[in-house]
């Protein structure tokens, strides 16, 4: 089955990461916890389309390879280049967000 939701720990560490939690649609069930979990379409909505460092913007891959998800900013420059790996996609594409975060490469209003 196809995981399209953070956890509740996961979805915290964006919101101290300065997401906001409106951007979160996931689907909260009573009885779990009050953090209304991001969904994988928000985590593609708030990831940038791609990354500018010193040179023309390096745009966001997504490959699904020998039952691996790699996703990053393959053609980045060396020291930024940061290729995230898992199973599901929506843990790669976590992974990478929280880096995109804290390098500042996201914008939030």
């Amino acid at each position: 089955m196809l995981k399209t939701q953070l956890t509740a720990s996961e979805s915290a560490k964006l919101i101290e990461l300065g997401v906001s939690p409106g951007k979160a649609n996931g689907l909260w069930l009573p009885g779990t916890d009050a953090i209304i979990p991001f969904a994988l379409s928000d985590i593609l909505d708030i990831l940038p389309k791609e990354v500018k460092i010193h040179r023309d913007g390096d745009t966001l891959s997504m490959i699904y390879h020998c039952g691996q998800w790699r996703v990053g900013y393959p053609n980045c420059a060396e020291y930024c280049n940061h290729t995230k790996v898992a199973p599901e996609l929506i843990d790669a594409l976590y992974s990478l967000l929280v880096w995109c975060l804290e390098k500042g490469h996201v914008k939030l209003d």
